[in-house]
């Protein structure tokens, strides 16, 4: 009966080793997958506040490109230089001032500034008008609300006090997305 209180004794502690041994790799698996379950979490938590972030930049920088494009358009400084459109101001400074043009001709777009924020283009207006009329015609330039300065001007009278001329005009533009315009 010792004997079987012996060998009853060593079974259980035995088998106490053996649930300790299993108890202790189980609650040490447990603890991975807490622990990873956990380096998850701050992963996409981490994620989820950077992509917050963009979110909340984005609609900061649509929202100032939506303000500067209105005082640009309050200002009616061109969003992107297109020569249609500066074919239509240089007819209506042409008609308004009685200016004959004889030929138009436009240079390559260019970047104005480092960080590429405004763009000009150089055009090249050869015309045939009177005195007054030049005048007239280069006041328009001057005083337009459109972006536009005049780089140089040459000009030679005939005998029949027709000039016969150059203007080369700079046209600028804010270089804007296309949605925004």
């Amino acid at each position: 009966m010792k004997n079987n209180k012996y060998f009853k004794s060593v079974i259980y502690i035995a088998l106490l080793i053996l649930l300790f041994f299993i108890a202790k790799d189980n609650v040490s698996a447990a603890y991975s997958i807490f622990s990873q379950t956990d380096d998850e979490y701050t992963k996409i938590s981490a994620d989820y506040k950077n992509m917050n972030e963009n979110i909340k930049n984005k609609k900061l920088y649509e929202e100032k490109l939506r303000d500067i494009s209105d005082d640009a358009y309050n200002f009616n400084i061109m969003k992107n230089i297109r020569q249609e459109q500066i074919l239509t101001i240089l007819n209506e400074f042409l008609s308004i001032s009685s200016v004959e043009a004889s030929s138009i001709k436009f240079s390559e777009i260019s970047d104005e500034k480092a960080d590429d924020e405004v763009e000009s283009a150089l055009v090249s207006v050869s015309f045939t008008a009177s005195y007054n009329n030049m005048l007239k015609f280069i006041d328009e330039i001057q005083v337009c609300r459109t972006g536009a300065s005049i780089k140089s001007v040459r000009f030679v009278m005939n005998d029949n006090d027709e000039f016969y001329g150059t203007i080369d005009i700079v046209f600028y533009a804010l270089k804007m997305d296309e949605a925004y315009e």
